[in-house]
């Protein structure tokens, strides 16, 4: 039993030495001196194409037909949402003519009343205004909605800030207004 491994110390291992390469034969020596030095431009690999796929020229036809019937279709879109702007707008026109004439009679019939309690010059001030306001109104029904989008941005461009400023106006009196109506009804 004395003769076993773990009664027996183990002798220490010698580090190996690390390998080196085999010393080239003569007739390799002279095999690579030689072969002739390639430059690194030709030592580049081709890199493989990856080009997309062909699609067949029936593919090609098909697409081709349905792009032309999109863009049919959005023409047609295009052409009713037009005509139905134009059409909302001629009766949006005719709507405003018609109260614009309105107010003008009511502030023409106020006019006697202004005369009564306040004098004869805030009268006459109320007549001017009818008569603005039954011009505007004429002016309006006599033109189409193409002359009146062209004069309003002929007015825009002339003078910006007038027209933010009366835009912003707008956007406030319309706001009061939804507002007003939506208390009324709670």
């Amino acid at each position: 039993m004395a003769d076993t491994a773990e009664s027996t110390p183990k002798a220490p291992r010698k580090p190996r030495k690390p390998r080196t390469p085999k010393a080239a034969t003569a007739a390799q020596a002279a095999a690579v001196k030689a072969a002739p030095v390639k430059k690194a431009a030709t030592r580049k690999a081709a890199a493989p194409k990856t080009a997309a796929p062909r699609k067949p020229r029936a593919t090609k036809a098909r697409t081709a037909k349905a792009s032309t019937a999109w863009k049919a279709q959005a023409d047609q879109i295009k052409e009713q949402a037009a005509k139905t702007a134009r059409s909302a707008a001629g009766s949006a026109k005719d709507k405003t003519g018609s109260a614009m004439q309105g107010l003008a009679k009511l502030i023409a019939d106020t006019a006697g009343t202004v005369d009564a309690k306040l004098g004869p010059q805030y009268g006459d001030y109320a007549r001017y205004a009818a008569e603005a306001v039954a011009g505007a109104a004429k002016s309006l029904d006599a033109k189409d909605v193409d002359q009146l989008v062209g004069e309003a941005r002929d007015f825009v461009r002339k003078s910006p800030a007038v027209a933010i400023g009366a835009a912003a106006v707008v956007g406030f009196v319309l706001m009061r207004l939804a507002k007003g109506s939506g208390s009324d009804n709670a």
